[in-house]
Formats: C-alpha cells, sequence, structure tokens
C-alpha cells in the first residue's frame, strides 16, 4: 500500500513536471513567433531603407530639374545673344 502511494505521489510529480513542460513549449512557441514577426518586420524596414539609400529616384529628379533650369536660362539669355551678334554686324557694316 506504502508503494503505491509513492507510486501516486511520484505520478502527481511527473504530471506537474509534464504540464510545467507543456507551459514552457506554449510560451516558448509565443516568443518564437513573435521574434519571426520582428524579424520580418526588420527586414521590410531594411529593404525600404536601402532602396531610399540607392539615390536612383533622387538623383534623376536633380538631373531633370537641373536640365530644366539650364534650358530655361539658355532660352531667357538667347534673345540678348542674338542681339549682341545682331549689334557685331551693325558695327562691322558701318
Amino acid at each position: 500500500m506504502e508503494e503505491m502511494k509513492l507510486q501516486v505521489s511520484e505520478l502527481q510529480k511527473v504530471k506537474e513536471q509534464y504540464v510545467t513542460l507543456e507551459q514552457r513549449y506554449d510560451l516558448s512557441k509565443i516568443n518564437v513567433s513573435e521574434k519571426t514577426r520582428e524579424i520580418k518586420g526588420l527586414e521590410n524596414k531594411l529593404k525600404s531603407l536601402e532602396e531610399d539609400l540607392t539615390f536612383d529616384k533622387p538623383l534623376a529628379d536633380i538631373r531633370k530639374i537641373l536640365w530644366v533650369n539650364i534650358t530655361q536660362s539658355t532660352n531667357d539669355v538667347w534673345p540678348s545673344i542674338q542681339i549682341i551678334f545682331e549689334q557685331i554686324d551693325l558695327v562691322k557694316a558701318a
């Protein structure tokens, strides 16, 4: 009878250990899931930052702005240049 009581108490201890291990395992799965989500979020953020650092789009925009300004400046100054050449021709003719 005493031996059966010992076995029952040992069985209870083993069940408690099993429940504890199962809870730890569940917590471990939750932690793994959280870490996986965190890693995916960081990977997405890294991709976004890498795209921002390539400077392809900003450089293209800067080139476009510069060429528009250069063209506009040339168009603004060109009539004055034509007048200067006309005046030079008039001075030569006189």
